[in-house]
């Protein structure tokens, strides 16, 4: 399985090389129609081909520009381990290939952006955080259902004696002299460890506010649930200092300091499977409570510019359907087509990328699980 990322997917809605071709097929780890992959790869290469020289290219070149996804089955040790979808991303400058563990419609497209709607599922349906704390080892991770990616945080602790300059400090025995009795005799009371207890509470406590300042950058435009990995006793601490407002009750509890991130992703996911089903639930219903109101809606030509200047907070979308359309860089829309025309790109996919780089929430569901006719349908930030 190749991760799937939102640094990927920035990467793919930036890229400024125009034409982009994007080929997703489903593929098979075993059995009889593993061994069909290889035709499939090349039926849809051919068609993004035929594209390519009715449009783009003058036709040796197309076939030139194709040779990359072409060659990918003799690829022993990429094509030998495939998963149940391959995403394929080629704009003749770079190409970009993703195993997934979803199966994928087939799509073979070229046009002047990437199609990565197929995609989302990895990244959005199940959308959380986890923050791994201890004294030792702090790591922040985004996760779905399906993988698991750390995130990079600038200046986060990562120690808790490094972090508060301990190292250096004798924490062993300490000792002072007391009165006793009342007569004028000295003795020497000893402390030990006894003393660290007694201050490692508000140790702990500035500890987790410089990862909690670390973290606010990061976390300010944010909404998806957080899952608390740690021993038991240091979660509740965390807790009363975080800003985070989107902390939820379920939580990994015991030492994570040995465990690969993939454990930590299943008991993580085990833990909050249940509440982010609940969490669609309300966004569902409240698409249905403000249907109409012009805080929801699920009018593409509305849905567009809102998406580019980051007002959605929930999308809704059907995968392999499509609002074929034209529209400006920015995300102003200027043509909408009941069937694809020569310049169009699919604008839902565009509202779903937009949203999920402004850090909305995107749902990729079926259309019998949509809260409206449409194939797609969001809830405006304002």
């Amino acid at each position: 399985m190749d991760n799937f990322t939102m640094k990927d997917l920035k990467q793919l809605a930036e890229s400024s090389q125009s034409p982009c071709a994007t080929l997703c097929m489903p593929t098979h780890r075993s059995g009889k129609d593993r061994e069909q992959d290889a035709v499939r790869l090349k039926n849809l290469a051919d068609q993004i081909e035929k594209e390519l020289a009715g449009r783009w290219l003058r036709a040796p070149d197309a076939r030139d520009w194709v040779e990359p996804i072409r060659n990918i089955p003799s690829e022993i040790d990429f094509w030998e381990k495939r998963d149940r979808g391959l995403a394929i991303f080629l704009n003749g400058k770079s190409v970009q290939r993703f195993r997934v563990p979803i199966a994928l419609s087939e799509l073979a497209i070229v046009g002047t952006r990437f199609h990565t709607k197929s995609l989302l599922p990895l990244m959005s349906n199940s959308h959380f955080l986890i923050l791994a704390l201890s004294q030792n080892r702090v790591h922040l991770f985004e996760a779905t259902e399906f993988q698991i990616d750390p995130i990079e945080v600038d200046g986060l602790p990562k120690q808790i004696d490094e972090a508060l300059n301990l190292v250096s400090v004798d924490r062993g025995a300490q000792s002072h002299f007391a009165m006793r009795g009342g007569k004028g005799k000295e003795t020497t009371v000893f402390h030990g460890q006894g003393g660290v207890k007694e201050t490692h509470k508000d140790e702990l406590t500035l500890y987790f506010r410089m990862i909690d300042s670390a973290l606010q950058p990061v976390l300010r435009h944010r909404s998806v649930p957080m899952v608390l990995a740690g021993v038991e006793y240091l979660l509740p601490l965390f807790r009363e200092v975080s800003h985070y407002s989107h902390i939820v009750a379920p939580e990994v509890r015991g030492n994570c300091d040995y465990l690969h991130a993939d454990e930590i992703h299943e008991k993580a996911w085990q833990s909050v499977k249940s509440l982010l089903h609940e969490k669609r639930q309300l966004a569902f219903d409240k698409f249905q409570r403000l249907n109409g109101t012009g805080l929801a809606t699920d009018d593409i030509s509305q849905l567009l510019p809102a998406a580019f200047d980051g007002r959605i907070e929930t999308f809704f979308v059907v995968p392999d359907k499509y609002s074929w359309g034209v529209a400006s860089p920015i995300g102003r829309l200027i043509s909408l087509h009941d069937t694809r025309e020569r310049d169009d790109d699919d604008l839902s996919d565009a509202v779903a990328t937009q949203t999920l780089l402004h850090h909305g929430q995107v749902y990729v569901l079926q259309q019998e699980e949509m809260p409206s006719k449409s194939i797609q349908a969001g809830v405006m930030r304002f």
